[in-house]
């Protein structure tokens, strides 16, 4: 089985294009909200490589997975050298203690989807405890035509493993009604960028949301959104 890298940031493919363009993205906004941060907190970090797309370089990160497919201790390799950079374990909240009181900023890329309902709002109140100035987050587009799109291209053009949906719920995902869709925890069947925004934002001001990597069409019509948050003051 080919590895979480080669399945997904492989630029020569539209795949590839397509998930390395959060971190596009993510470049962007630093550059925009804060382009010169002195610490940086990120939690789903997998193998550290948002490092490598921070428009500066002189900060201190600290990264927290629960190295799914091995992707920490690959982070841990690749960063080795870095002295400012620190990957811990981390697969339940209790394990998500930051060293420093506050970072300037804080990330999170496609990470909230998976985690268990009931540890959801206390990781997002961690961040914003954690969090300084602005918190960037990313998280994957589970309903409407795209849904359906995605569904088929890796069921039956990549071959690859999907989660099951049924045909009503199929049906429900693509007219709007996610919330009738059985929710596969730690997966992304059933899950609603929608209905998250409003948790976000009781600990964050939501400074934008826009689709990527389209920005300029409808977020429901995009693969990933991205979520620009601020701590409340």
């Amino acid at each position: 089985m080919e590895g979480y890298n080669t399945r997904l940031f492989n630029n020569k493919n539209i795949r590839g294009r397509l998930h390395l363009s959060r971190y596009y993205w993510l470049k962007k906004q630093v550059a925009a909200y804060c382009p010169k941060p002195n610490s940086v907190l990120e939690l789903g970090c997998f193998d550290g490589k948002t490092v490598d797309y921070l428009p500066d370089t002189n900060f201190y990160y600290e990264g927290y997975d629960a190295n799914w497919e091995g992707g920490l201790d690959l982070g841990k390799e690749n960063l080795k050298e870095r002295a400012n950079c620190a990957l811990f374990f981390c697969d339940n909240v209790n394990f998500f203690k930051p060293a420093k009181e506050k970072f300037d900023i804080s990330i999170c890329m496609e990470t909230l989807e998976h985690l268990p309902l009931e540890q959801l709002e206390p990781y997002i109140q961690k961040l914003a405890k954690h969090t300084m100035g602005y918190c960037f987050v990313t998280i994957p587009n589970e309903g409407g035509v795209i849904l359906v799109i995605k569904y088929f291209i890796k069921k039956f053009v990549l071959r690859s493993i999907v989660e099951p949906y049924t045909t009503k719920e199929l049906w429900f995902s693509t007219t709007g009604n996610i919330n009738k869709v059985a929710r596969n925890e730690g997966g992304h069947k059933g899950f609603d960028f929608q209905q998250l925004i409003p948790l976000l934002s009781k600990y964050f001001k939501v400074v934008s949301v826009e689709g990527i990597p389209f920005k300029v069409i409808s977020k429901k019509m995009n693969f990933t959104v991205g979520i620009v948050l601020k701590v409340l003051d």
